[in-house]
């Protein structure tokens, strides 16, 4: 019988850089063990309702940022991935989760500063980060499976793009919803939606698929 090497279709490092962000994952739950707990809970309940979570992972707080750098190394990779399995070149994706959250982030500022009404937004900015997080902490399985079974890259491309279209689709919609409940006026719901939201999904299509889909 003669043995065959298993097929390595990503270099060493992404492994190993996958291992650390699980490593600083570990030592920030066993810091502050209710925080998962907390994001998975956001998605069910107002961030409102949830005092411990708005302390712990506030938007200036040191466990929101770690969790924040966290998601962006995680979806970084994953993009890497991706761009390794369609032979593409196209690095500067690599930054585009980054770059998304920021225009989200930004845009939401932006609605609170138009609106006046910053304070109910605030709520919104915590669903955009706990979206981040707990999109992170999802994806770090699949990318492991992906290493170990080149042979699944197929399905584990249709797993990240279901991933990723199921928590961005979460946040909208209980944003809409908690955009309701606080009583925000429709033309303001409408004007984020529209050119906020929908928008930079076009562009972002448009930019990824002559690499991803073309």
């Amino acid at each position: 019988m003669e043995l065959t090497l298993r097929e390595e279709l990503f270099p060493h490092w992404v492994i190993y850089a996958l291992l650390l962000t699980i490593t600083v994952l570990s030592v920030l739950k066993y810091q502050r063990e209710m925080v998962f707990s907390h994001i998975s809970v956001a998605f069910f309940k107002s961030p409102s309702s949830l005092p411990n979570a708005k302390e712990s992972l506030s938007f200036l707080g040191r466990t929101n940022w770690v969790m924040l750098l966290t998601y962006f190394a995680i979806s970084g990779i994953a993009v890497y991935m991706l761009l390794a399995y369609y032979e593409s070149t196209d690095y500067w994706l690599i930054s585009l989760p980054t770059i998304v959250y920021l225009f989200q982030l930004f845009a939401l500022f932006f609605v609170g500063f138009l609106s006046g009404e910053f304070k109910y937004v605030k709520e919104n900015i915590l669903l955009l980060n706990f979206s981040a997080h707990i999109t992170g902490i999802v994806l770090i399985p699949i990318l492991f499976i992906w290493i170990l079974n080149p042979q699944l890259s197929e399905y584990m491309v249709m797993t990240i793009a279901a991933v990723l279209i199921l928590f961005y689709s979460l946040r909208v919609v209980r944003g809409m919803l908690l955009a309701i409940r606080n009583k925000a006026l429709w033309y303001y719901i409408i004007l984020y939606l529209c050119g906020l939201e929908i928008w930079p999904i076009v562009v972002g299509y448009l930019l990824v698929s002559p690499v991803f889909i073309g």
